[in-house]
């Protein structure tokens, strides 16, 4: 049986990295003109 302590670390570790590299494109295409950041994609 896997320890709930084990699951919720490796969860919260996945958050966490999910939100700071989402954070990072999204800080990056809000500093752009809108037209400018629909372009790029």
């Amino acid at each position: 049986m896997v320890p709930v302590l084990a699951v919720a670390g490796g969860v919260g570790i996945k958050l966490l990295l999910g939100a700071l590299l989402g954070l990072y494109p999204a800080a990056r295409a809000a500093r752009l003109a809108p037209a400018t950041a629909l372009r790029s994609v």
